[in-house]
């Protein structure tokens, strides 16, 4: 018997729950940005569920939704209760630090870096928008990585719009000034955690990456207060977004004291 040879067909990749997808085209300075959101297969709370903001989110997006809704199944378990999941892209990210940054790149005749324009998008954007969709944004939470991990520290120090910042992997060294500008907290009350991958710093490394000094920077943090840092042996900027998820949801979901 003679069988035809099987043909894979381009689909996108399965989600428990499926997604919802909207762009949001750019206005004046204010970046365009793709968002896609799915939602706990529970009941919607009365104050909404919690919420997971994820830039680079056509990296991140899916795995971060189908673990948060697995694992949410089994919460007294996993501690990580039905919670919404939003994944961002801005259009234009090739150059990230004019997409992310704050500050210019040591040219001054470079063009302004559009970190601040992108934060009062989500703001006063994004905010509104997933709140209808059923976000509790009192207990929001900002998952970002690398260059949006200064991002994240510039909107901390702002002190908006969201109740907890998780920072993986932060371009500290590309602003270290970013520190000094961070809110001094108690010990006892966190609001920032910060994964870096323990191979991200080690003298294996090239001189100009260890230059960047990327635990030591994300140790200087903590000294501030209000944060924690965890190093994830064996594991390098490629994989600690992933390797982290389950502690930035988990973190994500906590209540708020």
């Amino acid at each position: 018997m003679t069988m035809s040879a099987p043909v894979f067909t381009e689909i996108a990749p399965p989600l428990t729950g499926g997604c919802r997808i909207l762009h949001l085209p750019a206005e004046t300075d204010a970046p365009g940005l793709t968002l896609w959101i799915n939602k706990p297969e529970t009941e919607r709370p009365t104050q909404g569920w919690p919420t997971l903001i994820l830039l680079d989110g056509d990296a991140y997006f899916t795995a971060a939704a189908e673990m948060a809704q697995r694992l949410a199944r089994r919460s007294a378990k996993t501690r990580i209760e039905p919670m919404m999941i939003v994944g961002i892209a801005p259009d234009n990210t090739a150059d990230r630090h004019l997409a992310f940054g704050f500050s210019p790149a040591g040219d001054p005749a470079a063009a302004s870096p559009r970190g601040q324009q992108l934060l009062q998008r989500l703001a006063f954007d994004v905010r509104p928008l997933i709140e209808a969709e059923g976000a509790d944004t009192a207990i929001l939470s900002l998952f970002v990585l690398s260059m949006y991990g200064l991002l994240v520290l510039e909107a901390r120090a702002a002190a908006e719009p969201f109740a907890r910042y998780i920072a993986v992997s932060p371009s500290i060294w590309s602003n270290p000034e970013v520190v000094e500008i961070q809110p001094l907290k108690s010990i006892d009350s966190t609001d920032l955690l910060i994964f870096i991958g323990g191979e991200e710093e080690t003298d294996s490394l090239s001189r100009n990456h260890l230059a960047r000094r990327m635990i030591s920077n994300a140790r200087s943090l903590v000294e501030k207060g209000g944060a924690t840092l965890k190093v994830l042996n064996n594991e390098d900027h490629g994989s600690t977004p992933y390797v982290s998820l389950a502690a930035a949801l988990r973190f994500a979901t906590q209540k708020i004291a």
